[in-house]
């Protein structure tokens, strides 16, 4: 069994790190929420350089390509309601924002809010694959596996203005 590795960047909200399971990314995780992990060895893998570049290009205000989601996508184990609620959430573009049940329907189940908020909250590549954009039909937050407060300065960051 391949040990577990990470890589860790600085960013405006402190380290995050990316783990790396057999050479690709596994999640993506904030200050505070890292696993036990070796830290990795220069250079990461290429599917992992990857995720760093896009990651510091989205919070030096640069747009991250969708294509980075789609892969991300393919290199996790999801149901397809699942896939259809991380592709659906990886539309959304920087400074808009849905509602959980807004991403449901677009997933093609409009009954389906709280399970979006499920999927939301396990999802393993946090800004590559925005959860921090889907908000409550009220316009407030709702949660954030980072914590509303890195939620709030996401979209603030992204000039989201009052949550829609």
């Amino acid at each position: 069994m391949e040990k577990l590795v990470s890589y860790t960047i600085k960013t405006p909200l402190g380290k995050i790190s990316i783990r790396v399971e057999e050479g690709l990314p596994a999640c993506i995780t904030f200050a505070g929420e890292e696993a036990i992990c070796e830290a990795g060895q220069s250079p990461p893998p290429p599917a992992v350089e990857e995720l760093i570049k896009a990651m510091k290009t989205y919070f030096s205000g640069g747009e991250v390509d969708s294509s980075m989601a789609e892969a991300l996508i393919a290199y996790i184990d999801v149901t397809p309601f699942e896939e259809a609620v991380f592709r659906e959430v990886a539309g959304i573009p920087p400074g808009k924002t849905a509602s959980y049940g807004e991403v449901a329907e677009m997933a093609g189940h409009p009954r389906a809010a709280r399970a979006v908020g499920n999927v939301m909250h396990s999802n393993p590549f946090p800004i590559i694959i925005p959860c921090h954009r889907v908000i409550k039909s009220d316009g407030s937050l709702g949660g954030y596996g980072g914590s509303e407060h890195i939620k709030a300065w996401l979209l603030d960051f992204e000039g989201a203005k009052d949550g829609r």
